[in-house]
């Protein structure tokens, strides 16, 4: 297949400098310190996330939401945790290894793409395979994820709370990860085309 050197730049370049600010390595800190540095009482999530924990965990978008019924937008997580206890569930693990997940899938494609993306940028006769869209648009899906999962997570009336740590870090991938969204629609719109 026909591969677009402008394109694959602009892939290569969001992968670069997510690489560049170790945003994996980074949620690994920032879900360490969740539910040990931080009170979970200090922490709203929002509505939005809950739902997504509650399909997640229940298999039911409603149940934890509709649970913590009324017009907020969001929840303080201390309260969520006192429910989930009742089914045994440890919210702040869960949501740690909700973001881990993506780390580790991550990291296990990483090295991967770049080399791909080197070889196809560096190699004028080499065409692009199916097996390096399905490599690359599984990375791009995945970044995806993140950024979806961080922007979800905390309430936006809650981004300038700049006395909480964690709000503060979120936000910051928050505003990065919006930053490299261009690069991210281009990508997956020529993967989608060639196919």
């Amino acid at each position: 297949m026909k591969k677009n050197l402008e394109i694959l730049e602009k892939i290569y370049d969001l992968r670069y400098k997510s690489g560049k600010v170790h945003i994996f390595h980074s949620i690994n800190k920032l879900v360490g310190r969740f539910g040990n540095v931080v009170s979970l009482d200090k922490i709203y999530v929002s509505k939005e996330y809950l739902s997504y924990l509650s399909e997640k965990l229940f298999k039911d978008r409603e149940r934890l939401t509709s649970f913590f019924g009324g017009n907020n937008k969001f929840v303080r997580l201390s309260l969520v945790q006192e429910f989930m206890q009742d089914f045994g569930r440890d919210i702040a693990q869960d949501v740690k290894d909700d973001f881990l997940e993506i780390k580790q899938y991550n990291s296990s494609v990483f090295k991967a793409v770049k080399e791909r993306m080197i070889a196809l940028k560096e190699n004028e006769n080499e065409e692009i395979t199916k097996e390096d869209i399905d490599l690359i648009q599984g990375y791009l899906t995945n970044w995806k994820k993140l950024q979806d999962k961080i922007k979800h997570f905390i309430p936006e009336e809650f981004y300038s709370q700049k006395n909480n740590y964690f709000y503060t870090s979120l936000l910051s991938y928050v505003k990065f990860l919006d930053k490299l969204n261009p690069n991210y629609e281009v990508g997956m719109k020529y993967l989608e085309e060639i196919k």
